[in-house]
């Protein structure tokens, strides 16, 4: 004959200490954050990914109430420092800041120590930057179409610098030079400043830069701007029209900066980390920094928003990266 003790089942008294110990397992977790935030930057200390990153960091600290410090990890394309935290523990303890490169890389290298998208989850965007194309002062063209013409009229004799095979200056002039049908060579260099460099002294005729890099040089008239890659006028640049403006629909160029996690990261940590970055992204003095630099920065995104941003500009960039032949080995 089975006793019911009271009320309660044998297996309902088995069940009471294991709740009980649950219970106290979840009292003792700690609230996220209890410990410092690593955020990975795959670039050099002092660029503007860089730059970028630290701004929005120091605000989410704040509402994050944790420390999150900078780790610099820059080197070949931003695969060091995204392999670094697409192996690290799904904790939150482990973010990558990372830009266009993410979403381009696939089509770009032969073969990723990473895979781009079930490697990672997405946070949120911090901004976004357009491109500009700017040529050498001396240059006698005062406007895109005038610019065109020039290429048509001298193919292969012009060229355009980059910041390396892949950057967004190099695919972004491949785009340009496929809807404009125009020839012109490509000169890639270590880094963007350097090409930039040689745009000013005249040895390279063309430049497609983000507006952060150009346009200190277009206003002291080092450099001039023909027209923005973006639906509207940059902010740091209102008297240059936009592509399309200028004569040329539908070629947008932008680089980005985005928060992301290692798979696994729990869904409630990421909900909080994009809800304190974008609460940090709308403060006045943060947008205030961020727009000097020359970033742009839209409506707060979702993770999935964010994601389904980056998947659009992969599946963009990609044909346009296969036709122009450039690969990393």
């Amino acid at each position: 004959m089975q006793s019911n003790h009271g009320g309660l089942s044998r297996r309902a008294m088995l069940t009471l200490p294991l709740l009980a110990a649950s219970a106290t397992a979840t009292a003792q977790s700690p609230a996220y954050p209890s410990q410092p935030i690593r955020l990975t930057v795959p670039y050099p200390a002092g660029g503007t990914t860089d730059v970028v990153a630290r701004i929005a960091a120091e605000a989410m600290a704040q509402r994050l109430g944790q420390p999150i410090v900078i780790d610099n990890r820059p080197g070949a394309g931003v695969t060091v420092g995204s392999s670094f935290v697409a192996k690290a523990p799904p904790d939150g303890y482990s973010l990558l800041v990372t830009t266009l490169a993410h979403a381009t890389n696939p089509a770009l290298f032969r073969s990723l120590p990473y895979d781009s998208e079930r490697d990672f989850v997405t946070v949120g965007m911090i901004g976004l930057t357009p491109l500009v194309l700017v040529v050498n002062p001396k240059l006698e063209v005062r406007d895109l179409a005038g610019f065109i013409a020039l290429l048509r009229a001298e193919p292969d004799r012009h060229a355009f610098g980059s910041a390396g095979v892949g950057s967004p200056m190099h695919i972004a002039p491949e785009l340009f030079r496929q809807m404009t049908k125009t020839e012109v060579r490509h000169v890639p260099y270590r880094g963007e400043a350097p090409a930039l460099n040689d745009l000013v002294a005249g040895h390279i005729t063309f430049a497609i830069d983000p507006v952060t890099a150009a346009a200190g040089l277009v206003r002291s008239g080092n450099l001039r701007a023909l027209a923005v890659a973006s639906a509207r006028r940059a902010g740091s640049l209102p008297e240059v029209p936009t592509m399309a403006e200028a004569g040329l629909p539908g070629f947008e160029a932008y680089t980005w900066v985005v928060v992301m996690a290692p798979r696994g990261t729990p869904p409630a940590v990421v909900e909080r980390l994009n809800r304190d970055l974008n609460a940090a992204l709308a403060v006045p003095q943060v947008r205030s920094r961020l727009g000097e630099l020359g970033v742009e920065l839209g409506q707060a995104q979702t993770p999935a928003q964010t994601q389904a941003f980056i998947r659009a500009e992969a599946a963009k960039w990609a044909p346009i990266i296969r036709a122009s032949g450039a690969v990393v080995e």
